[in-house]
């Protein structure tokens, strides 16, 4: 890394307790904190506590919360009245849903957060949209376009006498 070295031989001054401070040489890697780590060490450590945090962030769009069910009324979503209906119904826990009417006794349900980066999709012309990188779905939630690896991540459904009931 050229043009650091003039930096490499200044101190590092941190606080290890209130009312003290604790100098550490860049250039010293036998110096260690109070954890017991070098420098080298402790930078390794938070450089990997950041990949992780990554992995995590990205696993978690993800991730399905332990939430109960939503219960929708067919008949308050206009949209829904006709086969092939799509509608915007809420939220189980923290999954943004969205209900396709399928058929005549039949509705899917989907989590609305696309795969590829965790957006919230919207339901337009003949499917769904993610706004946020243009991944194209079908009203059945499979993958048309972009960069999304995979289709709307489906939900349990169960329709009696007009009342859906979705659940994880």
């Amino acid at each position: 890394m050229a043009g650091l070295s003039q930096w490499a031989d200044l101190p590092i001054r941190r606080a290890t307790r209130p009312g003290s401070l604790h100098t550490i040489s860049m250039t010293d890697e036998q110096t260690t904190d109070s954890f017991g780590l070098t420098r080298r060490q402790a930078l390794a450590a938070a450089a990997a506590l950041c990949g992780l945090g990554a992995v995590v962030g990205a696993s978690s769009a993800q991730a399905a919360p332990r939430a109960g069910a939503l219960r929708v009324r067919l008949s308050a979503y206009p949209a829904l009245s006709k086969v092939g209906g799509v509608a915007v119904v809420g939220n189980l826990g923290s999954i943004p849903v969205a209900v396709v009417r399928t058929g005549r006794t039949r509705c899917r349900a989907f989590n609305r957060r696309c795969p590829h980066a965790g957006a919230t999709v919207i339901p337009q012309g003949s499917g769904f949209l993610c706004p946020a990188h243009g991944s194209v779905f079908t009203k059945t939630g499979a993958r048309v376009s972009g960069p999304t690896p995979t289709g709307l991540i489906p939900l349990k459904t169960k329709l009696s006498r007009g009342l859906l009931t979705i659940t994880v």
